[in-house]
């Protein structure tokens, strides 16, 4: 058999094989190393990447393809003016997120606009049983009884201290004024209530103190009469909140011409505020920090901006704005913490500088 050349030849030339092989090897190793491997982050925790598709580790999101950002702007951008800001640059009040970002998170914006709001309040509620109150309100009228007939012997800060004691139970100056001449008897506050009316006590919470206000029509039902329905208006409110519970109490009088209603009877006081063409937006929308609340205001397809807002009444799903927010703008209503997030990682303790 004749042998192989390469092999029969001198030493040095026996390893060119070899070293073909090996440069073949760098060849290909290089070529590898040059070629653009594709990248995936995670929408919450950008600084996350990995080369290949799968979940966040912290978060178990699905992680998305990063998309060469300079071709895209390249392509989308050449038309338009230079001193526009290219899609990725953010500032330190703006978060840039794309459209695919948008719909990964679940952003859903909505706009400010003016409405007709109504806000239906049902609140506990029972016939009044106050025997505190109707002491207070016996031991005042003596004092003025008696500093009428003897006006010498009797003592102005007594009166002074009776009547700051009424307005701690609630009362108002003209309630305390009405209840002390005659008009009312305080015994209805214990037995029941006369001349075809009954007093109702109902606990409203502080979060809704701002919307309910004295004179406000109510309806109270109870379920020992299902069918009926006593009408009324909030006379008066209590000064002092429950610490525990951070209720106030209100106090109404019903119509109950058959005197149907007893004392500590349970039921509930329905009660409806409307208001007129109120700017407002989604409740969901409004971010509370605990020291301000914020908006994320769309500023453009993929531009979003935190803004400071002052709130009035809540209707539920609907917020009263009054100062920083217009009539029109685009506000973020859904994932409003999700977009928050994202600033914060971004931009760290600067994202709400502004």
């Amino acid at each position: 058999m004749k042998p192989n050349k390469l092999f029969s030849s001198p030493k040095g030339r026996r390893v060119r094989v070899p070293m073909l092989l090996l440069m073949i090897t760098v060849v290909s190793f290089l070529m590898n190393c040059s070629k653009k491997k594709d990248t995936y982050y995670c929408p919450m925790h950008p600084n996350y990447t990995s080369d290949r598709p799968g979940t966040c580790p912290i978060c178990n999101m699905d992680l998305v393809k990063k998309e060469d950002i300079k071709e895209t702007d390249h392509t989308e951008h050449n038309s338009e003016p230079s001193s526009q800001m290219e899609e990725g640059q953010e500032t330190s009040d703006e978060v840039v997120l794309s459209k695919e970002k948008q719909q990964t998170i679940g952003i859903k914006t909505e706009i400010a606009s003016k409405k007709d709001l109504t806000k239906q309040f049902r609140l506990y509620s029972s016939v009044a049983y106050d025997p505190d109150l109707y002491a207070a309100l016996t031991e005042y009228k003596e004092a003025i009884r008696s500093s009428a007939l003897a006006p010498e012997v009797s003592s102005g800060i007594n009166i002074t201290n009776l009547q700051l004691r009424l307005r701690q139970l609630g009362l108002s100056v003209e309630q305390i004024r009405l209840w002390s001449s005659g008009q009312r008897d305080p015994s209805e506050l214990i037995l029941g209530g006369k001349a075809g009316r009954a007093h109702i006590y109902s606990q409203i919470y502080e979060s809704d103190l701002s919307s309910i206000k004295v004179g406000l029509a109510i309806a109270f039902k109870t379920d020992v009469y299902p069918n009926r329905e006593f009408r009324g208006k909030i006379k008066s409110i209590d000064t002092i909140f429950d610490k525990n519970s951070r209720t106030l109490r209100l106090r109404s009088e019903v119509s109950d011409p058959e005197h149907l209603l007893k004392p500590q009877m349970f039921g509930e006081t329905n009660a409806q505020l409307s208001s007129v063409a109120i700017l407002s937006i989604p409740t969901s929308a409004i971010l509370d920090t605990g020291i301000r609340k914020l908006v994320y205001v769309q500023t453009g397809p993929d531009r979003f901006r935190p803004v400071e807002v002052k709130t009035g009444k809540v209707f539920d799903s609907w917020t009263e704005i009054i100062s920083g927010v217009e009539d029109g703008q685009s506000v973020v209503s859904e994932s409003t913490f999700l977009i928050d997030s994202e600033a914060k990682i971004r931009f760290g303790s600067n994202a709400h500088s502004h």
